[in-house]
């Protein structure tokens, strides 16, 4: 993990110039996203575990896509987050600024604009962001986890104000490829058929 020493030049934001650099950088790979699909591991602050595809159309579109036996999807179509639980045949729908999704929804990708960058760790290759909400710290924060060679996002943590975290690994990468617009839709035919999955899954 990396110490920050007194004296160390100073970015104007106040972190130490090496740490506003891997800020800078971790910033500049994901506004870098053009289109982004991997699939995703899920660990629940109970032990819960689930996995899926996600598939990414920077900066607006989003799909995530869980794997049976969990019947859950989340869908960014350009105008709002939607998200189904099929099992109780629920939707709920929620503005881009809403939860650990903006940071990857944000046409411009700005940490410190609406967030407060709290922690910066370094540690066998990895790079660690802790993010907290400026209007609200109490309420909790998403830890973004980037390798740095390559530069990629590989995790991200979301810890509630119980201190209760949830950990999502994206493995399998896939950089610039087309995506189909069908991705990132969710219509009430959607909603009613059965074979909505678009990922492969054993």
């Amino acid at each position: 993990s990396s110490v920050t020493f007194p004296g160390n030049t100073l970015a104007d934001d106040g972190w130490p110039a090496a740490d506003r650099a891997d800020i800078e950088k971790a910033e500049a790979f994901l506004n870098g996203i053009d289109t982004y699909r991997a699939r995703f591991t899920q660990v629940a602050w109970d032990g819960g575990y689930s996995h899926g595809w996600l598939w990414l159309e920077r900066p607006h579109y989003l799909r995530v896509e869980y794997a049976p036996p969990d019947n859950l999807l989340l869908v960014a179509d350009g105008n709002l987050l939607i998200f189904f639980d099929r099992d109780i045949d629920q939707v709920s729908q929620f503005q881009y600024d809403t939860g650990p999704f903006r940071f990857l929804l944000s046409k411009e990708i700005n940490f410190s604009r609406d967030m407060i960058v709290n922690a910066i760790q370094r540690h066998a290759g990895l790079l660690r962001i802790k993010l907290v909400e400026e209007s609200d710290p109490g309420q909790g924060f998403v830890t973004l986890v980037f390798e740095e060679t390559p530069m990629r996002l590989v995790k991200w943590e979301v810890t509630d104000s119980e201190n209760k975290t949830t950990q999502v690994t994206l493995y399998e990468h896939t950089f610039g490829l087309p995506l189909e617009r069908k991705l990132f839709r969710f219509t009430g035919h959607d909603r009613l058929r059965h074979d909505y999955r678009y990922g492969t899954y054993e």
